[in-house]
């Protein structure tokens, strides 16, 4: 009977080894819909990499209290809220959303048992970076490493070439790991357009959007206002061009000729983007302090857009608004990723950071899942409701500066991810039930709707090498509108008011301050069978949202909240 006993215990612990051993060993996939670099359009395999290489993860750790971080957001950033106005430190949301020690003690003994130990954090302590050799991220994710080469650009990165993995006690404490699958969007958007050079009357400048917006002779005169252009993918801009833009279209308003500061690279070749972001701002917003930021370049180990959002989560100063004009196909990133970055925009904006996104230059955009299958292509950040979209118009008559109408390349549409932020269901339900619309399997009408305003973004003129050159595309209206709403910050700060902050709420909350734009043909959609987008209609419309800026209606609107 001893013996029984005895061999009953042992069998037991055995057994309770064997299943213990066994659910170590159980791994799942942390993001479910892991995109691989060699499905990005023009992406392809060029070789595998060595085991002794050196790879850089980013692990984005869960964060405590999103749902109460989210409350106060919307508070804060609503005009109708009594806590509008009151926005928080990087201080403040890091306590209240700083991952549990449970999480960091749990994910660090994950690292350190494959050998992982050179990682460093942020300020929030909700994001590790972390370098490590190919063979101990093979082994850590159960996954291959190798090389990937953009077919027409001068860029490999080094990525994971299989969906990776995670033990199922790691999962519940991270979002997703950055590094693995998602690739540079490289290569210029903007349009360059064949366009007389000696003969600049008749394209966009700075003059003619301040008239057309009536800004007239208006400038920052504040000491302790601030806006800033974000770049990625080496878009440099030369100091040189924008003292010649600023001599050559600036007589008119008073401005300053120089950033006030560069964080990041800003040596190498000139960038359209770049170039373009920095000229119209300053020219818009001007004698606003500007900040040129400047991520990563093409370093084949970084996600450059996910490197800006770390940097921007790890800094306790922050520009007053950013321009951005980046993007990916929602489809091609997961939703673990989409909905951790819309944390990342919440917390800016809780901040008081304004955040705009050009909407794209793709019309409705286009998914072919075969010749006769195909379905519009939402982009995100654009499609995220914690951002401020911007659409693009353009003049309705060449030699005309007054009236405008929807370029219908002008990105927009619906989200397929996010459900419709409260602010905007009222103003898109007045459009979905008023205007023909596309056949519904195209687009999904009860999802986040972009863009949310527009403005100018064709014949724009900007210098570059110290020639002209004319360009389109809404990475023009993107800084234009910024430009703008950090002008009317200037005024609320001078009242002291705080800045805008998050402006969407204040948008949807003010329908009739934007030049409604009725005219122009439908977005640009899929071209086989001549498949249109959207209609441009009056009020809200997802080709131009509410319309373009009307400075003194939109001035009046925010020193009143």
């Amino acid at each position: 009977n001893e013996y029984k006993s005895y061999l009953r215990m042992r069998l037991l612990i055995v057994g309770t080894l064997v299943i213990s051993v066994t659910w170590a060993m159980l791994t799942v996939p942390l993001e479910e819909r892991q995109y691989l670099p060699h499905q990005h359009d023009h992406w392809s395999y060029l070789r595998d990499a060595d085991q002794e290489e050196e790879v850089n993860l980013v692990l984005a750790l869960k964060q405590q209290n999103t749902d109460v971080l989210e409350d106060i957001f919307w508070k804060v950033s609503d005009p109708r809220s009594s806590d509008y106005g009151y926005h928080l430190s990087l201080e403040k949301i890091s306590h209240l959303i700083q991952p549990s020690d449970e999480t960091v003690k749990t994910v660090g003994s994950w690292l350190s048992s494959v050998g992982v130990s050179s990682c460093d954090t942020v300020k929030s302590r909700d994001f590790l970076r972390c370098r490590m050799s190919v063979g101990m991220a093979a082994n850590l994710l159960n996954t291959e490493f190798g090389y990937y080469k953009h077919d027409t650009e001068d860029v490999v990165v080094l990525r994971a070439r299989q969906a990776y993995y995670v033990p199922y006690f790691v999962k519940e404490h991270l979002d997703f790991i950055g590094g693995l699958h998602r690739v540079p969007n490289v290569g210029s958007k903007l349009k360059i357009k064949q366009t007389n050079l000696g003969d600049f009357r008749y394209g966009v400048h700075p003059d003619i959007l301040r008239k057309r917006y009536n800004v007239s002779e208006h400038v920052d005169s504040t000491s302790n206002n601030s806006q800033a252009t974000a770049q990625f993918l080496k878009q440099y801009y030369s100091p040189a061009d924008l003292k010649e833009f600023m001599r050559f279209f600036g007589k008119g308003f008073a401005h300053r000729t120089e950033v006030d500061e560069v964080i990041g690279p800003n040596k190498g070749k000139i960038g359209l983007e770049a170039n373009l972001d920095v000229q119209y701002i300053m020219s818009l917003g001007a004698n606003v302090s500007t900040t040129f930021w400047s991520t990563g370049g093409l370093d084949e180990k970084q996600e450059p857009f996910l490197e800006w959002l770390l940097a921007v989560t790890n800094t306790s100063q922050l520009p007053y608004i950013f321009s951005v004009s980046y993007g990916d196909h929602e489809r091609t990133l997961s939703y673990e990723y989409m909905r951790r970055v819309n944390i990342e925009f919440l917390k800016v904006g809780l901040r008081g950071v304004s955040v705009l996104f050009a909407s794209g230059d793709d019309g409705a955009g286009c998914h072919y899942f075969n010749e006769t299958s195909y379905t519009f292509e939402p982009d995100f950040p654009a499609s995220s409701p914690y951002v401020t979209t911007v659409g693009g118009t353009e003049f309705v008559g060449y030699f005309t500066d007054r009236d405008e109408k929807a370029n219908d390349i002008s990105g927009g549409g619906f989200s397929n991810i996010f459900p419709m932020p409260k602010y905007q269901q009222e103003a898109v339900a007045g459009y979905l039930n008023t205007t023909q619309l596309p056949d519904a399997k195209y687009f999904n009408r009860s999802m986040r709707a972009y863009p949310d305003i527009s403005a100018m973004s064709d014949d724009f003129w900007i210098i570059i090498d110290r020639l002209l050159m004319n360009v389109a595309g809404t990475s023009a209206a993107t800084p234009t509108v910024a430009g703008i709403v950090a002008l009317v910050n200037g005024e609320r700060l001078k009242r002291k008011k705080p800045q805008l902050g998050f402006l969407n709420p204040f948008i949807y909350q003010n329908p009739d301050i934007w030049y409604d734009i009725t005219l122009g043909d439908p977005s640009q959609a899929c071209w086989i069978d001549d498949l249109e987008g959207y209609k441009v209609a009056r009020g809200w419309d997802p080709v131009t949202g509410f319309g373009t800026p009307n400075y003194p209606q939109l001035l009046k609107a925010a020193l009143e909240v």
